[in-house]
């Protein structure tokens, strides 16, 4: 196992993680900490967002990059009150 897999596993066995893929829906700042964790461990990610309808909940896709090859990719949905928040 290289030392990319080794911290990506170590991310993963996080509270947080554990947290918000344990869920149907997450809140922003659940996603923020898994961001934060993500760039503190100095992994490649992506995150992108898509703003709900009043038929579709927001969600955003996380995709965590092991090598090259392999990525990992988690979508998550976000309370439909997202909107009021602000």
């Amino acid at each position: 196992m290289t030392t990319i897999n080794k911290d990506v596993l170590n991310i993963l066995s996080t509270g947080v993680f554990k947290k918000i893929l344990d869920c149907d829906v997450i809140e922003i700042a659940q996603l923020n900490a898994a961001i934060a964790l993500l760039i503190k461990a100095n992994i490649d990610f992506d995150v992108s967002f898509t703003s709900g309808t009043r038929r579709s909940s927001p969600t955003a896709t996380l995709t965590i990059y092991i090598n090259p090859t392999a990525r990992i990719r988690f979508s998550f949905v976000f309370d439909s009150n997202i909107i009021n928040v602000f």
